[in-house]
């Protein structure tokens, strides 16, 4: 019988479109068992662990002190020792408030148990007071002056228009005045006789308010427009306490005008008193001056006012606050033996509103209280007090 062949057939080699054999794959490639995750993902994993492992631990040492309890520290000692120093304090403010230790003050200090209030004293001084008043005005125009007829009769001719410039004398108007003549000794009237009367403008600005027409009667005296003057005054109030520190009458005044020009001399200084009405509804002085020609100015302006009454040097001076009274006669007040505050009579002179000139009653040197008794302090309040009146 032939021999048969056992061996398995060797199978061609693959031969690739560029000609060279390629070496068969195994029919069994063995495939690795597990798969190696990226680094990476290895640390963040690593790191989730570590925080589940910390988590767990301090949960256990949490479980280990609740089951120890508060401990005896806290339960007994602490509490004890706070209701000690407690005790300890009341005790003590309950000493110094009813009980004080007199006997521990030293007999050399001369302090005694209470309370001692000391009145401050003013010394009469040598020294100089300038009296400047200052108060807040405005800039306004000058009144307007009236256009009136000085004839009664009928209006022939108009020769100005509302609203026009004029110069002082300028003729607005003529009035036609009829005058009848007396009767003839036969009865006969005479025809009227007629006269022409100018009227002219008082002052030189803008004519107002002006519509006389013609044909129109006009009474003696009566007013038929105004003219406005260019000029403009600063007006401002003056109070009971400001006329009283203007011991004259002053002539001119300094102006200042926030954000205008520079300070500049204010003439012919006038101080009108309230009357008819003005008096009941309690209105104030009035102060006018006039602003120079030269200075531009606006009506509305805000504008401090400054007046100069005055100046005195190596006079005797004492505070406002130690006088009760501000112009001609005061009374100060010394203090007595017994303790009490003793009046003194005191002719008054300049004021700066901080410091009062004493004419007469007190001497250089002389102690008296710096507040009038009963009047209220005017350095108490600090927000309010002046520094150089109370020394901050």
């Amino acid at each position: 019988m032939p021999e048969q062949d056992h061996t398995a057939p060797v199978e061609p080699p693959v031969v690739e479109a560029g000609g060279a054999a390629a070496v068969p794959a195994p029919l069994h490639a063995e495939q690795p068992a597990h798969r190696q995750a990226p680094p990476r993902e290895a640390r963040a994993a690593a790191k989730r662990q570590a925080k589940l492992e910390q988590l767990e631990r301090s949960r256990l040492r949490k479980a280990e002190r609740a089951a120890r309890g508060p401990g005896a520290w806290r339960t007994w000692v602490l509490p004890v020792l706070k209701l000690a120093v407690g005790a300890a304090i009341a005790i003590a403010l309950v000493k110094l408030a009813f009980f004080p230790d007199v006997e521990a003050v030293s007999a050399d200090d001369g302090l005694v148990p209470g309370a001692a209030f000391e009145e401050p004293l003013a010394t009469v001084e040598r020294g100089s007071v300038e009296n400047a008043v200052s108060i807040e005005g405005m800039i306004v125009p000058v009144e307007a002056v009236p256009v009136r007829s000085t004839h009664a009769g009928t209006v022939a001719r108009v020769s100005a228009a509302d609203g026009a410039q004029v110069a002082e004398g300028d003729v607005l108007y003529t009035v036609r005045v009829e005058t009848q003549g007396a009767p003839a000794a036969d009865g006969t009237v005479p025809p009227p006789t007629a006269r022409v009367h100018s009227i002219v403008a008082p002052a030189a600005g803008t004519l107002t308010g002006f519509a006389v027409l013609v044909g129109q009667s006009v009474d003696v005296a009566g007013e038929t427009g105004a003219v406005q003057p260019p000029e403009h005054v600063v007006r401002a109030s003056l109070g009971a306490a400001e006329q009283y520190r203007l011991t004259t009458q002053p002539e001119s005044a300094t102006v200042t005008i926030d954000g205008g020009p520079a300070p500049f001399e204010c003439g012919a200084v006038a101080i009108a008193q309230p009357v008819g009405e003005q008096i009941t509804t309690g209105a104030s002085a009035t102060l006018t001056c006039a602003v120079p020609g030269d200075v531009r100015v606006f009506v509305g302006l805000a504008a401090k006012v400054e007046l100069s009454a005055g100046s005195a040097s190596d006079v005797l001076l004492l505070p406002t606050t130690a006088v009760l009274g501000s112009a001609e006669t005061g009374i100060a007040y010394r203090p007595g033996a017994d303790g009490a505050p003793e009046e003194v009579p005191v002719e008054l002179g300049l004021s700066d509103g901080r410091m009062v000139e004493v004419r007469a009653g007190l001497s250089e040197g002389d102690a008296v209280l710096q507040f009038v008794p009963g009047a209220a302090d005017p350095c108490a309040d600090p927000m309010t007090a002046d520094p150089m009146l109370c020394g901050f």
